[in-house]
């Protein structure tokens, strides 16, 4: 039954005349608005996502997929700050208005599942954070208005993908992007400079001003290393898991191709919270994959040991990693400082999701204009959110690891266990990674894979239930 189901599936389904035609009604459209303006070439791709969601045009969402580690800042006056937003909400639209067209439960489609509630729980007390008790700032508009977006892409997925084949083809997609990411982080440690292919991708923009000169680390087509760092840590435990549990031979060959390049892009941005996750990420493939617990500890070790050695090579490649410099010490004490300022002024409820940047730089001295973040995700989530907005994302996050364990452990076939491991592992690479930093804001790129992940692991969550 699952394997006819499956042959339906998007990977095998040949595009018919109505769907050549639609492609390339959209590309002409795409070519005649690219030729004009940024904001026309925004508004009408934000259209075309729109329709072609509507009407469930298979390829839509892998398009979304491959191409979100680029985005482009808007500049205009409206909460919407960047294009990947805009067709995150777009997305959701179409897939509503598809609903609807179909009549599918939207019900069962919004509100079933205890991680859906989790994450709207979550998205409900930031945006009470933001608007009730606290002033609605600039700030906090945008977070609020990309933290939507982030939900809407999570449903998105869950949504849209119904079939191991869709799953199948979907990690294809993401293993294909994240290769070109990595090919294009090393083209920029080869010639020692950002290049002028990202200049030109990203010219002067508001939030693009921001990225530092030039000195060793990579951030391919994201905004900065440490936000390359965090996207690679939640794509690696996937690559890890179809390496090893993929009967598909392509997943398994794209699959170990793009762990390769990603593995060594990482080291590439000397982020050393984006490595410690990588090993956290490593220990947990080692055990989880074990045929025993007695062997899982031995592999541990191991593990371990060549995390160490590779560690100490990697210290004498960079210096970066062999040391912690006085500036990072004492600036990220003054910013964790700063942040617990800010959590004691509100403890309960916080200063607003999104308004910490603009609280931080008159309590540490910052220059005027500086965009950042407490650099660590427990600080940030008091600071901004209170207890009450930290308890809502711890729950969001055990209800997540809860979940992508029973899938493992409870699995009917080797993709479940794969996905199980793969989220799991993702997100503690998250947790690591967060007690230096903070990537939620000022990474879209990171968070909406972040979310996309929990989607998936909604999404394989009712297409086991369907299977029972």
């Amino acid at each position: 039954m699952e394997h006819q189901a499956a042959t339906n599936a998007i990977s095998v389904k040949r595009m018919g005349v109505r769907d050549e035609l639609l492609v390339v009604l959209v590309a002409v459209s795409v070519a005649v608005a690219a030729s004009v303006n940024l904001m026309v070439l925004s508004l009408v791709l934000a259209l075309a996502v729109l329709f072609l969601a509507s009407i469930r045009f298979k390829p839509l969402l892998l398009g979304v997929i491959f191409f979100l580690p680029f985005t482009l800042y808007l500049n205009w006056n409206f909460p919407i700050k960047d294009l990947g937003t805009l067709v995150r909400l777009c997305l959701f639209v179409g897939m509503l208005v598809s609903h609807l067209i179909y009549k599918d439960s939207i019900r069962k489609w919004l509100f079933s599942g205890r991680l859906t509630w989790a994450i709207l729980g979550y998205l409900f007390i930031a945006t009470m954070s933001a608007t009730v008790f606290n002033r609605l700032t600039l700030d906090a508009e945008r977070e609020l208005m990309r933290l939507a977006s982030y939900v809407c892409f999570y449903y998105a997925i869950a949504g849209w993908i119904k079939t191991e084949q869709e799953f199948i083809v979907l990690f294809k997609t993401l293993t294909v992007s994240t290769i070109l990411v990595a090919l294009f982080g090393m083209y920029q440690f080869l010639i020692g400079d950002y290049s002028a292919i990202y200049s030109a991708l990203y010219p002067a923009q508001e939030e693009m001003l921001k990225i530092p000169p030039w000195f060793g680390r990579i951030t391919s087509f994201l905004g900065h290393y440490n936000a390359l760092a965090g996207y690679l840590n939640l794509i690696i435990p996937f690559c890890i898991a179809f390496v090893l549990r993929a009967h598909d031979r392509t997943l398994r060959n794209l699959s170990r191709c793009c762990l390769v390049l990603a593995c060594v892009s990482l080291v590439l941005t000397q982020s050393r919270g984006g490595l410690l996750a990588f090993i956290v990420i490593l220990v947990l493939s080692a055990y989880f994959f074990a045929p025993s617990r007695k062997v899982g500890m031995q592999r541990i070790a191991v593990a371990l040991v060549c995390a160490v050695l590779a560690a100490l090579l990697a210290g004498l490649l960079f210096q970066r990693l062999s040391q912690i410099d006085d500036y990072t010490t004492v600036s990220r004490l003054a910013i964790w400082a700063g942040s617990m300022n800010v959590f004691a002024g509100s403890p309960m409820t916080g200063a607003g999701f999104g308004n910490l940047r603009s609280l931080m730089g008159g309590l540490v001295g910052l220059p005027e204009g500086w965009v950042g973040d407490a650099h660590n995700l427990y600080l940030e989530l008091l600071a901004e959110t209170g207890i009450v907005g930290f308890l809502a994302f711890s729950f969001l996050i055990v209800t997540s690891l809860r979940l992508a364990l029973v899938q493992h452990r409870l699995f009917q076939s080797d993709f479940d266990k794969a996905v199980g491991f793969a989220v799991f592992a993702a997100i503690c690479g998250v947790l690591v990674h967060g007690t230096v930093d903070y990537l939620f804001h000022t990474t879209p790129q990171a968070t909406a894979m972040f979310f996309m992940v929990l989607g998936l692991l909604k999404a394989n969550d009712l297409r086991r239930q369907r299977a029972i």
